[in-house]
């Protein structure tokens, strides 16, 4: 079907005096006054953000909470006055999946209660599980051997300890002068390579000659109850992802194939992985409980519009993916860009704007098991292969937020060095705001790929990191709490404007060459 604060606002007012621009890329400054205003003075973004992150939770991909949040998601839309607002599938069948209860506890030598969380799509213990725990590390074919006949019923710690340390380099950051300028001229995130998640020694064990899949068989040949992994982070903080074994088997038989496996956090595992080295026993009591929901196994991005004018049928994009991990809430991943694309849809609407092109905002499923909801979308509406729809055609652009709470400091070329000038002319308003940087790096890791994947124009902003990567990235501690509300007002600001300055200009926005 083809779907053609105050004070700040105070500082836009005075600051809004056109700058030179090039000629061709004209930048309405009017509109932008407007809309700074709207978004400072009137923001409902952390209304959004706290509905999704404290009352819905983790919104894991056809689960109940996800579920529940596109709904949510499709009311909020209709009360902004949304056009073609619809709940869209995209083509693939997902198991709704969702912990129901996690306790984990260490009852001998010492009791301890221990800080875990299941992989996703793992299945649950049935009962509590009171048994001993065994270190049972596989890491190449000829570590089997020696775990024969001893694994029986057992706990299982299947990775080495965790390298552990006092952190002496802060969680948060915000870019700086040279590490946008390395944005700038080599393409680099600076941070990431310096820092890393904030305990540069960590890295998540890797085999060595033997798969996942045939550890795991190998498990439960020998009759194991529940396998641990150590986490990365530190001071409590787990990361939890898919289980490694369901990732390409997203059915009701395929978890229940599975082990039931846990992160730990790094402090706990390794004190009960010590006592054991010692020699001595110890006892655990683990007990997991998931549900299903397989009322529908299809999965859904939700859509709506701005209707456009003269050029209706040409379509501007932005999105951001609604599914998250189930650990934590999914606050900076991704509420935290949920709620600015919804924030920038409701800005456009209240100030009243008649774009030339149709403005449309998707909200994406399944971002997190490998951008498959955006990719979905993709395939039925633009073509894949070389194949390709008319809607192909008449796209203009897509403009994505994924990258935790911090605001925007510029933009992600993506390797789309003709956008340069049109990006550098609609960064222009928000000089005060630090939004300037041209960024030679190519974000890889969320939807807009799926659009340079078919040859499609699609940006990812550069943002201020926070403690992203240290702390709330896929960690149980993304929450609420780690939300900056000016930052997301920013970036409510900057994406309505950027959104509107793509749907007014005249000619066909830069492609990119498609990617692999």
């Amino acid at each position: 079907m083809r779907k053609s604060t105050g004070s700040l606002a105070l500082a836009a007012a005075i600051f809004l005096v056109p700058s030179h621009t090039p000629a061709q890329e004209p930048v309405h400054w009017e509109v932008v006054d407007d809309i700074r205003a709207e978004g400072f003075d009137n923001s409902q973004v952390m209304e959004s953000a706290g509905y999704l992150a404290d009352v819905i939770g983790p919104r894991f991909t056809g689960s109940p909470n996800m579920r529940q949040a596109q709904e949510w998601a499709m009311a909020r839309m209709t009360e902004f006055g949304l056009s073609g607002v619809e709940k869209e599938p995209w083509g693939d069948e997902t198991v709704g999946w969702e912990i129901q209860r996690v306790s984990v506890h260490m009852t001998a030598p010492d009791y301890q209660m221990v800080i875990a969380y299941p992989l996703a799509l793992t299945p649950g213990t049935g009962a509590p599980v009171v048994t001993n725990a065994v270190i049972a590390t596989i890491q190449t074919p000829e570590d089997l051997d020696q775990y024969r006949g001893l694994l029986d019923g057992a706990v299982v710690l299947s990775t080495p300890p965790m390298s552990m340390g006092p952190r002496f380099v802060q969680d948060a950051f915000r870019h700086d002068e040279e590490s946008l300028g390395v944005f700038e001229t080599e393409g680099v995130d600076l941070l990431i390579r310096r820092h890393a998640r904030g305990q540069l020694e960590q890295s998540t064990f890797r085999r060595e000659g033997i798969s996942a899949a045939e550890v795991e068989a190998f498990y439960k040949a020998e009759g194991v109850a529940v396998v641990l992994a150590a986490s990365i982070g530190s001071d409590g903080t787990v990361y939890a992802t898919g289980h490694a074994t369901t990732r390409s088997d997203r059915t009701r038989a395929g978890v229940e194939n599975a082990l039931p496996t846990l992160a730990v956090a790094t402090e706990h595992y390794n004190r009960i992985y010590r006592i054991l080295e010692r020699g001595l026993p110890v006892t655990m009591d683990v007990e997991v409980r998931v549900g299903f929901d397989e009322s529908d196994p299809s999965g859904y991005n939700v859509i709506a519009e701005i209707p456009g004018t003269d050029l209706a049928d040409e379509v501007v994009m932005i999105g951001a993916h609604l599914d998250s991990w189930h650990t934590g809430t999914g606050a900076t991943d991704n509420a935290s860009g949920v709620s600015v694309v919804l924030e920038a849809m409701r800005i456009l609407e209240a100030i009243g704007v008649r774009p030339r092109r149709t403005i449309r905002v998707a909200l994406w499923s399944q971002e997190e098991m490998g951008l498959v909801g955006s990719r979905g979308y993709i395939r039925h509406h633009f073509g894949e292969d070389g194949v390709y729809t008319p809607d192909h055609d008449t796209f203009s652009v897509y403009f994505n937020m994924d990258n935790g709470t911090g605001q925007f400091r510029g933009v992600h070329t993506q390797g789309n060095a003709q956008a340069t000038p049109i990006l550098k002319a609609w960064m222009a308003p928000f000089q005060d705001l630090k939004v300037e940087t041209i960024s030679q790096f190519s974000n890889r890791g969320t939807d807009h790929l799926a659009f340079n994947q078919v040859g499609l124009p699609g940006f990812q902003f550069v943002q201020d990191r926070i403690d992203y990567r240290a702390r709330t990235h896929h960690f149980n501690m993304d929450v609420y709490d780690k939300l900056l509300p000016r930052d997301l007002m920013i970036n409510s600001v900057v994406m309505a404007s950027f959104a509107y300055h793509a749907a007014m200009r005249e000619g066909t926005f830069p492609r990119p060459r498609p990617q692999e």
